[in-house]
């Protein structure tokens, strides 16, 4: 039995590291070939970020930082996203986003959820890098950025944004669905959105250190999201729970 148990650990271990699987895992297998997943302007490059009039209105008000309120959906649902200790009285939620057009309008950078409990700061930090897949042997993608799936993108002409980031625990995604633009043609304007979140399963293998979740394909530290990949619609599903809602983050502060 002991016999068993480390090879199926090794096993385990060879896949995180791989990160790929069988079946259907090639489902959403990234096309390292075409780059772009959708054409979404009428040239078929990808926005920067949303500067044109009329994409949409919001409730919020820019605040001119890039730290906002955060609303939970309950306090059950953040129990179940810290995960790693009971809560007792949280408060004083706060979203803080840091991004940076790491090229080709993908943003790289970092993404902070904290609050406060009994009187202790605590703070979650999901990050994407900005630089390129390793090339590694049977390791899919490649070349590919890191930060390929965080970008603006457009349905029935609204602008979104939605991005992969993700820690130790588990990863996240952001959700841009409204911006309202000042009108001083300087960029400046508030967004407003959502942030869903999926933890890792408990495993004994380790993530591989080459890939982040949303390359992984199979096993307990896959995090993929089809609508993530695909911008065909906003909001992530596969598995991914909403967490909670923001408005009123300065996109110029958040987005450099």
């Amino acid at each position: 039995m002991k016999t068993f148990n480390s090879k199926l650990i090794f096993l385990l271990a060879v896949f995180a590291l791989a990160g790929v699987g069988c079946g259907k895992s090639n489902e959403f297998q990234t096309n390292s070939a075409n780059g772009v997943y959708q054409p979404i302007t009428n040239d078929g490059s990808t926005p920067v970020s949303p500067e044109g009039p009329g994409s949409g209105t919001s409730t919020g008000s820019s605040t001119g930082s890039n730290t906002v309120n955060f609303t939970p959906v309950s306090i059950a649902e953040f129990n179940s996203y810290v995960a790693m200790h009971p809560l007792n009285n949280p408060s004083n939620f706060k979203l803080t986003v840091d991004l940076q057009n790491a090229g080709n309008g993908r943003y790289a950078g970092s993404v902070k959820i904290s609050y406060v409990d009994t009187g202790y700061n605590y703070e979650g930090r999901f990050e994407a890098g900005s630089g390129t897949n390793v090339d590694m042997y049977k390791l899919k993608d490649a070349g590919l950025m890191e930060a390929e799936f965080n970008r603006w993108f457009i349905i029935n002409g609204k602008y979104y944004f939605s991005a992969f980031f993700q820690d130790a625990y588990g990863a996240i995604v952001l959700v841009f669905d409204n911006y309202i633009n000042q009108g001083d043609a300087q960029g400046s304007g508030a967004v407003s959105g959502r942030v869903y979140y999926k933890n890792f399963a408990q495993s004994y293998a380790q993530q591989s250190p080459y890939r982040k979740c949303w390359y992984i394909y199979e096993g307990p530290y896959n995090c993929r999201a089809s609508a993530v990949i695909n911008k065909n619609t906003p909001y992530p599903g596969d598995g991914y729970r909403l967490l909670g809602t923001f408005s009123g983050l300065d996109k110029a502060a958040a987005m450099k």
